[in-house]
């Protein structure tokens, strides 16, 4: 009985590995190129790739009155001529899918640039509604076979959560999740300071509640408050991403990208501004130890640069993004 399950599970590994070889060698890379162009791209870095940079809409975003266009990784290309730079870039991507996209790469580059965002170690981005189609997008690049893989992208398989779902995630962190400040601060949670910051936290000259300012700062309070540690999920892909590097002996350069701090000041206060200080002086100090290269540009950019007043963004005009640029081409060399 024993030697006949030991045959169906050789002749099943068999026909798994077999169907598997014909996949790879027939369909992936087309499924792969419609599915996930950026993993695809990595696939097929050009020879001589001295460089990757990869981004989200940071990269890319420009204010109409810019006099040059030009994106951040354009410009580290301006700025250093003979760099030769391939840009990997889409929306709201962060760690968790730069590591896949890595892991693709079968012609390794000298360097590559890692956009590090620190709104995205957040509880709203997390379990952010953009989940579902960007991990769908690396379901191809998962480590299981390919044609299991592709198996499980055509049953949708891929943490696909409905939005109340995501919500309630959301909601459990604001609620749960304790922060530590150093001295007495009369808000336990990002729930509490949430409430009261929207019920009245600005007020106009005649009494009554700011609702533009106040509703701004919430935004800033939900994106910024919170203590990172080890655990957060977001540390573990750029843990990840470390392995990698030390594996494949590419450097790998964290460009951590300016907040408006001075903008989170005027509106919320020093506890938000000692929170964001705090966990950037984690990331630093946590990935320089282990052998990257964080380009610290987190308080870089002028609040007069930002180009997004009423929301919470890592969108520069020229200026910014030039300092940026020129901020990690330093590093660069």
């Amino acid at each position: 009985m024993i030697k006949k399950v030991s045959y169906k599970l050789i002749l099943l590994l068999i026909i798994v590995t077999s169907l598997n070889f014909i996949y790879l060698n027939t369909s992936y890379k087309h499924q792969l190129k419609r599915n996930s162009p950026c993993a695809y791209q990595c696939q097929n870095l050009p020879e001589g790739t001295d460089v990757v940079y990869f981004g989200e809409s940071s990269n890319t975003t420009y204010a109409d009155a810019d006099s040059t266009k030009l994106t951040i990784s354009e410009l580290v290309k301006y700025y250093n001529p003979k760099l030769n730079l391939v840009t990997i870039d889409t929306m709201a991507v962060h760690a968790g899918i730069y590591k896949y996209w890595l892991k693709e790469m079968y012609n390794k580059p000298k360097a590559v640039i890692i956009t590090m965002n620190l709104r995205s170690f957040s509880a709203s981005w997390i379990h952010s509604s953009l989940e579902t189609q960007l991990r769908r997008s690396v379901r191809l690049s998962r480590p299981e076979p390919k044609i299991w893989n592709r198996f499980l992208l055509s049953l949708k398989n891929f943490e696909d959560r409905t939005e109340a779902e995501l919500d309630s995630s959301v909601q459990k962190h604001w609620r749960e999740d304790s922060l530590i400040f150093p001295f007495k601060f009369k808000h336990q949670n990002v729930k509490q300071w949430d409430l009261a910051m929207g019920s009245g936290g600005w007020l106009k000259p005649d009494g009554s509640w700011d609702m533009e300012k106040s509703g701004l700062a919430t935004h800033y309070i939900k994106a910024y408050a919170f203590n990172l540690n080890e655990k957060n999920p977001r540390i573990r892909d750029f843990d990840e991403i470390m392995l990698w590097s030390k594996k494949n002996g590419v450097k790998v350069l964290f460009n951590l990208l300016s907040e408006n701090v001075a903008f989170a000041d005027s509106l919320v206060g020093k506890e938000l501004v000692y929170l964001m200080r705090t966990n950037k002086e984690f990331l630093v100090n946590r990935y320089n130890k282990m052998g990257a290269v964080v380009v610290d540009n987190f308080e870089l950019v002028d609040k007069t640069d930002f180009i997004d007043k009423n929301w919470t963004t890592e969108h520069y005009n020229g200026r910014g993004r030039m300092r940026i640029a020129k901020s990690i081409v330093s590093k660069l060399n």
